[in-house]
């Protein structure tokens, strides 16, 4: 070729792109690049130097060439076309991968299947396996078993879930067409959803949903709502378990527009659709409440609502007793119902064993509280009775936080703020919107108070924060909804807030040794301690008087702030030699820590009022009992000479005594050993070991002096209140352990852990040295750095050494 034509062809393709295309196939030899329009005709280096490029056509150009550089032209590069070879294998392998997802999905629903089968072992009604069902149910993805579970349906404008076929015949039974009378069992965690002609409100998370349909259209194949959102798969899995559940106990349920029919075969196939009906139904549940199941009469079940709202609300006071009656919940909410009852119970079991009718209202309450996990919740009952679930548990920091994020699904963090708006303008209102908000608020405030003291109960951080969820929230006072122990309850959310405020500056301090920035928050947060005190005692004080519960407990409130705070500052002393090198500003510390600890346990065990108080209280507050009397007799060993030993050791006894009397076995047993271990060390003192006789078995196993010996800890249940006393003597004599109801030879049968446990876990310690001693037991150290991870529970007995008991979390 004319390197002189090659010339004059670029130019003319520069002028007319078509005419130097077709130019350029004809003078070539060699396939030119074939370029697109809009494209650079002029290679890297030509374009840098902004030269014209000459032999664009056939690369290289001429001064790439001469200059022996690379000719590189931009191109766009053009995507493969699925429609050859390479499209066809990507399609399949899109199919190979949705076709593992499906096995894997029914991998899933089988074993979760197993495993309700399993959990069911005691039923009368032996699971079916998915085989026994016809293969096109058996191949059928979850959203059609899910009946309506919010990310499992089909993309359709039918409000209604599709129908699902189960046989639920047994041998000897006619199968007879099924008319439902409850609603699916994945409602017993929403807890009333709306009627069946509407949709259900789709809760406040970030999971994709869809709109369900009157028929899965597919017929087995994986809705596209199961790929884009693979955690309703797995609600809706769990769905499918507890609905087989309450099948086969007799409790599976539909509303009436929705007539469930048995198939005479489990092979016939599906039948037609059925057209939806409008209709507005009752509310059903498949988890009734103890009562509608006839496990406690109804007699029963509202005196324990009376025991409940007369002590127990008081520390978490997430119920109105003027709203949230017995009538009120048993509609509304069968969760709330059995947790109230649940707890009441537990309060008037006192010390002795569980009854009966506690250990029925815990094995529901566990059966509805397993199955929030896997369902999203739309109503505030399931989060506040997961609250009382949480409180009145030995173990509250799992569900706690389960209750956290129940709260934040329905957007509970968000209330007050709302609220707070609303008040600044004038809007307060009673409607039922306003109540809401104000329920939502409370329950909120609880979950904040609740969160931090498990925070200092376990060492563990906490997760909500001193943020605008809580800020001002004095102002709940002024609300016309407020109840009266909102003000106990904001009282408390503000105490908290100050020590989150403490902790923060001291937790850059836990790894290093005490120093005066220590005390110097420590001073600072006495003067905040200080005047939270003096204001809202100035506001209880208007109407309370001085002995009653709420400024009782308002100054213990303060006074273990302060102590709690203290013993962090107090952490390195771990023995007498300690004492000796501490500087004076410690030992002050000390002394004051003395002070306080004598005098939080002379109100708790003097005070008529909190002594009583203390037989509701949820478990945070008998383990900061324990606490303060653990760590006073530690004081009293360290610092002889600035305090009265015997009048302490009378206190801890007494308090023993009391937390022997409620429901705190494990603060009991603590205490005691703690005594065994002072008697040990007053071997010539005449002051005795506390211990148990056969002949006194319902005295618990502990010391009681005078005043409390003169109370029986049963009988007629007064040390517990006089509220107690229930029209129930068959219940008395199967739950409630007094003597002259019980069997021969019940006594020891029912309280072999109390004596044999101390003498057994004091015997494994006796000969060991006191270095070698466990911080729960040893009298000497402050905790060391078992206080600063572990929290109040370094104090306590390890729950290992206390009998097996069912726990809900």
């Amino acid at each position: 070729m004319d390197p002189s034509n090659g010339s004059s062809a670029s130019v003319k393709k520069q002028e007319d792109d078509e005419l130097d295309a077709k130019g350029a196939g004809k003078n070539e030899p060699k396939a030119p690049v074939r370029t697109l329009n809009r494209v650079p005709r002029a290679c890297n280096a030509c374009r840098k130097q902004k030269m014209r490029c000459e032999g664009a056509d056939n690369p290289p150009c001429r001064r790439c060439r001469h200059a022996g550089l690379e000719c590189l032209f931009e191109k766009p590069t053009r995507e493969a076309s699925l429609t050859g070879e390479a499209g066809l294998e990507r399609i399949r392998s899109l199919e190979s991968h949705v076709a593992d997802i499906r096995q894997t999905q029914s991998a899933i629903q089988s074993t979760l299947l197993e495993i309700a089968a399993h959990l069911r072992g005691n039923s009368q009604f032996t699971a079916r396996s998915p085989s026994a069902y016809p293969p096109q149910f058996a191949q059928q993805s979850p959203s059609v078993h899910s009946l309506g579970s919010p990310g499992m349906s089909t993309p359709s404008g039918a409000p209604h879930p599709p129908q699902l076929l189960v046989d639920t015949s047994h041998p000897g039974h006619p199968q007879t067409p099924t008319t439902g009378s409850a609603a699916p069992s994945h409602q017993a965690v929403r807890y009333h959803p709306a009627a069946s002609g509407s949709k259900r409100a789709a809760p406040s998370s970030n999971v994709t949903s869809a709109d369900s349909t009157d028929v899965e259209e597919d017929d087995g194949e994986l809705p596209a709502s199961g790929l884009v959102a693979p955690w309703e798969v797995l609600r809706g899995l769990a769905d499918v378990a507890i609905e087989r559940a309450a099948q086969e106990n007799g409790l599976e349920s539909e509303p009436h527009s929705r007539a469930r029919t048995s198939s005479p075969d489990p092979r016939h196939s599906r039948p037609a659709k059925r057209r939806k009906v409008q209709t507005k139904q009752p509310r059903f549940n498949t988890f009734p409440d103890v009562v509608t199941k006839n496990i406690i009469p109804e007699a029963e079940a509202r005196e324990l609502f009376r025991i409940f709202y007369h002590g127990c609300s008081t520390f978490l006071p997430i119920f109105d007793a003027n709203i949230d009656t017995f009538d009120a919940l048993h509609e509304r909410s069968p969760f709330a119902v059995d947790c109230i009852c649940m707890v009441a119970a537990q309060v008037r079991d006192g010390g002795g064993n569980p009854s009966d009718t506690f250990l029925k209202c815990q094995e529901e309450v566990q059966a509805i509280s397993c199955a929030t996990l896997f369902s999203p919740v739309t109503r505030q009952e399931a989060v506040q009775a997961m609250v009382l679930v949480s409180g009145w548990s030995d173990n509250g920091w799992l569900s706690g936080g389960h209750a956290v994020r129940m709260a934040m699904e329905i957007g509970m963090h968000n209330a007050w703020p709302d609220l707070l708006k609303r008040m600044k303008v004038n809007k307060s209102a009673t409607n039922l919107r306003e109540r809401q908000l104000v329920i939502s608020a409370r329950t909120w405030f609880c979950l904040y108070l609740f969160e931090h003291q498990m925070s200092y109960g376990t060492g563990r951080p906490a997760i909500l924060k001193d943020d605008e969820s809580i800020w001002q929230c004095r102002l709940l006072l002024q609300h016309p909804l407020a109840i009266e122990d909102d003000m106990r309850l904001v009282s408390t959310v503000e105490l908290m807030a100050i020590r989150e405020r403490v902790t923060n500056n001291l937790a850059p301090t836990f790894d290093h040794p005490v120093d005066e920035h220590t005390f110097n928050v420590l001073r600072e947060a006495d003067m905040e301690f200080r005047n939270w005190y003096n204001t809202w005692d100035q506001a209880f004080s208007q109407k309370y008087e001085d002995a009653a519960f709420y400024r009782q407990s308002l100054q213990i409130q303060h006074l273990h702030a302060e102590l709690y705070h203290n013993a962090g500052a107090l952490r390195g002393i771990d023995g007498p030699e300690d004492v000796q090198k501490m500087p004076q500003v410690q030992r002050d510390l000390a002394i004051r820590s003395i002070q306080i600890g004598r005098q939080i346990l002379d109100i708790t065990v003097n005070s008529p009022a909190y002594r009583e108080g203390m037989k509701y209280a949820v478990h945070y507050t008998h383990a900061t009992a324990t606490f303060s009397a653990s760590f006073l007799l530690r004081l009293s060993r360290l610092f002889p000479d600035q305090c009265d030993i015997h009048d302490i050791r009378i206190l801890v006894e007494r308090l023993a005594t009391l937390l022997a009397e409620v429901p705190g076995k494990r603060y009991a047993l603590t205490l005691q050993l703690m005594l065994k271990r002072f008697k040990k060390r007053k071997a010539g003192s005449v002051s005795r070991s506390p211990k148990v006789t056969r002949e006194q078995p319902h005295r618990t196993g502990y010391p009681v002096d005078a005043q409390a010996g003169a109370q029986h800890p049963h009988q007629a249940h007064q040390p517990l209140s006089p509220t107690y006393e229930t029209p129930y003597p068959p219940h008395a004599a199967e739950g409630i352990p007094v003597p002259q109801q019980m069997l021969p030879g019940a006594s020891h049968q029912q309280f072999p852990q109390y004596q044999p446990n101390v003498d057994n876990i004091w015997r494994g310690f006796e000969q060991t040295s006191n270095e070698q001693l466990p911080v729960w037991l040893s009298d000497q150290t402050l905790g060391g750095t078992s206080f600063s991870q572990n929290g109040i529970d370094a104090f306590l007995l390890p729950t290992d050494y206390l009998p097996p008991a069912t726990q809900i979390w």
